[in-house]
């Protein structure tokens, strides 16, 4: 019996105080995907903390990791129905019956020379690390902004602060397709993951 392709979706951590939040979980929640969180204001409270304290970029970056399981644990409360996983290896195997899974990173399970402790990184980089290590087709990171439509090189959507400046590294590897989305694109979700060259914004790496 065929399977239908695995889709990691990012959720921005700039969604955190946004209308179009529960109505993104909502239609994800029933999709089968798998979830990965931004960091939001708890990733802004680590970058504060270090411009005023001075540690160094390792402590930011576990922090940071930390912050995106904060987030993921508050997307969790505000829709329960979703399952929580922190390894890995172990989403895939949760997603069944259109039940979607939301990541719940951490530093240890994050070891790779490719991640680097840098504010270059951030969800973005990680999301595409996570589609890598999954083998999945599809990666889908939803943004604050529109993207341009059609298709943009990574290099353009880095211009357009659409992308972090580390993702063309660490994404170089992935093999499946890599599509952006704006905040209202919700209601056209279920079509997008049908039809994504409709309804997503394509990634290029040339």
């Amino acid at each position: 019996m065929p399977t239908s392709p695995l889709w990691v979706v990012k959720l921005g951590g700039s969604f955190w105080a946004a209308e179009a939040l529960l109505a993104w979980l909502e239609v994800l929640d029933k999709r089968g995907v798998i979830v990965v969180p931004g960091g939001g204001l708890f990733a802004d409270a680590v970058r504060e903390a270090q411009q005023r304290w001075g540690f160094d970029d390792q402590l930011a970056h576990r922090l940071a990791i930390s912050a995106m399981h904060q987030y993921g644990l508050m997307l969790q409360g505000l829709c329960p129905a979703l399952q929580t996983r922190t390894q890995p290896g172990l989403l895939k195997d949760a997603i069944g019956n259109g039940q979607s899974t939301l990541w719940l990173p951490d530093a240890e399970s994050l070891a790779d020379q490719r991640i680097r402790a840098s504010w270059d990184v951030t969800s973005d980089s990680l999301a595409a690390w996570l589609a890598e290590n999954l083998g999945a087709e599809h990666l889908l990171l939803i943004k604050s902004v529109n993207p341009p439509a059609g298709e943009a090189t990574i290099s353009d959507l880095i211009d357009m602060d659409l992308v972090d400046r580390a993702f063309p590294e660490v994404s170089k590897n992935f093999s499946g397709h890599i599509w952006l989305t704006g905040p209202q694109q919700y209601r056209r979700f279920m079509a997008g993951v049908a039809k994504p060259d409709r309804f997503f914004t394509r990634a290029l790496s040339l």
